[in-house]
C-alpha cells in the first residue's frame, strides 16, 4: 500500500471516527424536550427565504465565476448548476478540506463539456477560493478584535494572518512568480499563472468579484440569522455572520464525515456556547442552518452529475490510466536485475 493511499484511508477513519465522537459528545448534552420546543419554533415563514437566501448565495458564486470568464460562450445558469455539482460532490465526499474534489469536477465538467480552456478555468477555481478565504477570514479577524468571547481561537489568529497575507501576496506578484524558471516549464503552471495575472490586471472584474464575495457570504449571514431569531438565539445579524464564517472555516479545517457530519454541529454548539447559548437551541440552530447550507447544493447539484456522468468516468479512467503507468514502470524499473539497467 502507497503512503498516499495510507494517509487517504487514515484521513476517512479519522473523519469518521472525529465526526462520530464529536456528534456524540453534543448528543449527550442537549435537553430533548427543550430541543423539540425550539424545532417547533422555526416554521415555514422562515425556512422559505432562509432557503431563498442560500439558493441567491449559491447564485452569487455562479455570478462571480461568469465574471472570471468573460468572454467564453458558457451561461450564468450552466455555471450554478456546475459550482452545485462541484460543492454537492464535495459535501458527499471525505474531502472536505479545501473542496478539493468539487473544484476537479468543475474543471472537468467545463472543459470536457464546454470546451473552455483548462487553465482560465482552473485560474478562475483558484482566485475564487482565495476570494473566500480572504473574505472569510476578514470576517473572522474583525470578530476576534471585536467580540471577546472569540478571543479563545487566538493561537489560530496568527497561522490565519500568515495564509491570507501569503495569498493577497501571491495575487499581486503573480507576473513576477511566474518568471521562475522552474514554473516556466509546466506548461499548465505557467498557462494558469497568465490567467490568473489577467483576472487581477482587470480591475473592475477583480473588484466586481470580490463584491459578489461578500454578497453570497452575507446572504448565507441572512439564512443563519433568520433561523436564529425564529428558536429565539438574540444575535445582532453581524455577530451571526461571523459566527457562521467561524463555523465554516473550523469544521472545514479537520478530518470530517461526508459534509462534516457531527464535526458541524459540535463546532457550532461550543461557538454559541462563548455566549451562554441554551446547547439545546443552540444544537437546534446547528442541524437547520447546516441542513440549509447542504440541502440545496446536493438537490440542485446530483441531476448535473447524473447528467454529467460520462464526463466523470472518462476523466476517472484516463488518471487511473496514467497512475497506473507510472506505477508499474517505476515497479518494472525497480524489480529489474542490475546488470539490465541502463544508466
Amino acid at each position: 500500500m502507497t503512503r498516499k493511499r495510507l494517509f487517504s484511508l487514515l484521513w476517512v477513519a479519522a473523519g469518521i471516527i472525529l465526526g462520530s465522537v464529536l456528534g456524540w459528545l453534543v448528543l449527550r448534552s442537549v435537553n430533548w424536550s427543550d430541543m423539540v420546543s425550539a424545532f417547533s419554533r422555526v416554521s415555514w415563514d422562515t425556512l422559505v427565504p432562509a432557503a431563498a437566501a442560500v439558493v441567491a448565495s449559491l447564485f452569487m458564486q455562479a455570478v462571480r465565476l461568469k465574471l472570471m470568464l468573460p468572454k467564453e460562450r458558457v451561461s450564468t445558469t450552466r455555471l450554478f448548476f456546475v459550482r452545485n455539482a462541484g460543492l454537492s460532490l464535495n459535501n458527499l465526499s471525505f474531502a472536505q478540506g479545501g473542496g478539493v474534489l468539487g473544484d476537479a469536477s468543475e474543471l472537468a465538467m467545463l472543459t470536457r463539456s464546454d470546451k473552455i480552456d483548462g487553465s482560465k478555468v482552473v485560474a478562475s477555481l483558484f482566485m475564487s477560493r482565495v476570494l473566500d478565504f480572504v473574505i472569510t477570514s476578514i470576517f473572522v479577524l474583525a470578530g476576534f478584535f471585536i467580540i471577546p468571547q472569540l478571543s479563545v481561537f487566538k493561537p489560530v489568529i496568527i497561522p490565519m494572518l500568515v495564509v491570507v497575507a501569503l495569498l493577497i501576496l501571491f495575487v499581486l506578484f503573480t507576473r513576477k512568480v511566474s518568471k521562475f524558471p522552474l514554473l516556466n516549464k509546466i506548461k499548465v503552471i505557467q498557462s494558469s499563472l497568465n490567467a490568473v495575472t489577467f483576472l487581477r490586471d482587470r480591475k473592475l472584474i477583480f473588484w466586481l468579484s470580490i463584491f459578489v464575495t461578500i454578497i453570497a457570504w452575507m446572504l448565507l449571514g441572512t439564512a443563519a440569522w433568520l433561523v436564529a431569531q425564529a428558536i429565539g438565539i438574540q444575535m445582532p445579524f453581524w455577530m451571526i455572520s461571523i459566527l457562521l464564517v467561524g463555523m465554516t472555516l473550523f469544521s472545514g479545517a479537520i478530518p470530517a464525515a461526508p459534509s462534516a457530519i457531527g464535526t458541524y454541529e459540535f463546532v457550532t454548539v461550543y461557538l454559541l456556547g462563548l455566549f451562554a447559548v441554551n446547547k439545546s437551541d443552540a444544537f437546534t440552530f446547528a442541524l437547520v442552518v447546516h441542513a440549509l447550507v447542504m440541502l440545496p447544493p446536493n438537490l440542485m447539484g446530483i441531476p448535473t452529475i447524473s447528467k454529467e456522468w460520462k464526463t466523470f468516468r472518462q476523466v476517472a479512467h484516463q488518471v487511473s490510466a496514467l497512475l497506473k503507468l507510472h506505477v508499474f514502470r517505476r515497479r518494472d524499473v525497480a524489480t529489474q536485475p542490475a546488470k539490465n539497467i541502463n544508466v
